[in-house]
């Protein structure tokens, strides 16, 4: 500590800067490399109950930063706790742990296993989804991001927080950290060639592809009281004219924004025959996401979106498997399915849907080649949540039709490249033009799915068993010694 001259609370303050900073919108992905580390040295450096306290109430205040950053309106400063302090308290016990741990051997991989796992406990578990992941502070790093094609979003975390650990170690003790830095610098290097050798080999093979496009509406529904009906019906026809253009234009896959308009009940019958025309007239695969209004009462309603075939066939009704936290939806609980299009296998999903990479999962695990995702974003979380996406085509292999109601829409292929994209803010026709490749393409992680979570699962049963089986034999030790 007094080699360095730096007092605990600048500690605490470098690490609510950089974490907040490194993490979601506007943020400097540099920081995610050592943002941890201002932390992990103020546990290495301090000890006591309240040492702790303040540790937990700086990551709540890291973390409150980081969310600050993505609330615009129509959100509200509210989200902020509610998002922050969960992130925050999944997090906390990878930091503790290690600072009881810090001094026995191989404890810088134990911090990056427990940080992963507690991840995948929050994505898995939790309405939180993905949010907070060490691995969304790369977004635009896309040779790094082809390792989620190994282990998913948890080996680019493990990475991430690895590098900070041996970091901060490095800082606590330079000559005993000397035999860390080079297997861990080799294997980020082995994780970098992998990733340009990824790409470059994908981009080199010839592809068959399909023209698809996202097409956006003018409704601006975000509650009650609803538009006028002679409003909601104009944006409903402009809908429809876009859709027929897209078309024209040679497009066989199209989707829709999340939310493109809202039906009442009684409507949803001959609105849903108007799509089967369209369809069926255009030859047109069609991923119509709309709203059902439930009650006006409560302002609840069904979040969904009716697939048509080209002859005009519904083919399936998805609804919102993951609404958001205090979103007003009827949860979806429909069985994941695909639909073959010429021998394309086609799925979808809604927006905050695939901040669960389990659902994704589910795709793969059905061989998806495009899933079409209507989604809803806002501001504050434009363009990070269409970047988010990308990496569940990465894991599985599968390209993504995003289309997006105010944000951005993208055509992701199977390796995470947006093809093209679009910007509801922007001046345009609310028509985005696409070709995506027809076929997905291997991943392990595909195949294995969250295996390398369970090893990093066993890694820490075997480190706690350690330490206890040492415990018990000092136990033991010096019982003999007291009563012999």
């Amino acid at each position: 500590m007094k080699r360095l001259k730096l007092h605990p609370a600048w500690l605490l303050a470098l690490g609510v800067i950089f974490m907040g900073g490194a993490h979601l919108t506007f943020n400097v992905e540099i920081l995610a490399w050592f943002c941890a580390v201002p932390f992990l040295l103020y546990l290495r450096w301090t000890k006591g109950l309240l040492s702790r306290i303040y540790f937990i109430l700086a990551m709540i205040l890291s973390w409150s930063f980081a969310v600050f950053k993505i609330i615009t309106d129509p959100i509200p400063y509210l989200m902020i706790p509610l998002y922050s302090v969960p992130i925050a308290l999944v997090q906390i016990p990878g930091y503790i742990i290690w600072s009881r741990m810090r001094d026995r051997h191989y404890s810088y991989l134990l911090f990056p296993s427990i940080m992963v796992v507690m991840e995948w406990i929050q994505y898995t578990m939790t309405p939180l989804g993905s949010w907070g992941a060490a691995a969304y502070a790369m977004v635009d790093q896309i040779i790094l991001l082809q390792f989620g094609s190994v282990f998913g979003l948890a080996g680019i975390s493990f990475i991430i927080y690895l590098i900070n650990v041996v970091v901060a170690e490095w800082i606590i003790d330079p000559s005993g950290t000397k035999t860390k830095l080079v297997p861990v610098g080799l294997v980020f290097a082995a994780i970098m060639i992998y990733g340009s050798l990824r790409i470059d080999y994908y981009s080199s093979r010839s592809k068959k592809q399909i023209k698809v496009a996202a097409v956006g509406t003018d409704s601006k529904v975000g509650g009650l009281p609803l538009p006028a009906a002679e409003i909601r019906e104009s944006n409903r026809e402009r809908l429809i004219e876009r859709t027929e253009k897209a078309a024209s234009s040679g497009a066989k896959l199209i989707v829709w924004n999340e939310a493109s308009t809202v039906i009442l009940p009684d409507e949803e019958e001959a609105w849903k025959k108007r799509l089967s025309s369209v369809s069926g007239n255009n030859q047109i695969t069609l991923i119509s996401s709309y709203i059902v209004l439930l009650s006006k009462q409560s302002f609840r309603y069904e979040n969904k979106y009716v697939m048509y075939l080209p002859d005009g066939t519904e083919a399936c009704t998805y609804h919102k498997h993951q609404p958001v936290p205090g979103e007003p939806a009827r949860k979806g609980n429909e069985p994941i399915e695909t639909v073959s299009l010429a021998g394309i296998d086609i799925g979808g999903a809604i927006c905050y849907d695939y901040d669960f990479p389990k659902l994704a999962q589910s795709y793969g695990q059905l061989g998806a080649d495009i899933v079409g995702l209507p989604s809803s974003d806002w501001r504050g979380i434009d363009p990070i949540h269409t970047k988010m996406a990308a990496y569940r085509a990465i894991e599985q292999g599968h390209s993504i039709l995003r289309s997006t109601r105010f944000g951005l829409s993208a055509a992701i292929n199977p390796i995470g490249i947006v093809e093209a994209q679009m910007s509801s803010f922007n001046q345009n026709d609310q028509i985005m033009i696409a070709y995506l490749p027809e076929t997905k393409v291997f991943t392990l992680y595909g195949v294995i799915g969250d295996l390398f979570i369970y090893v990093c699962m066993v890694l820490i049963g075997i480190y706690m068993f350690w330490i206890l089986d040492t415990r018990f034999k000092k136990s033991v030790i010096l019982a003999s010694k007291i009563f012999m």
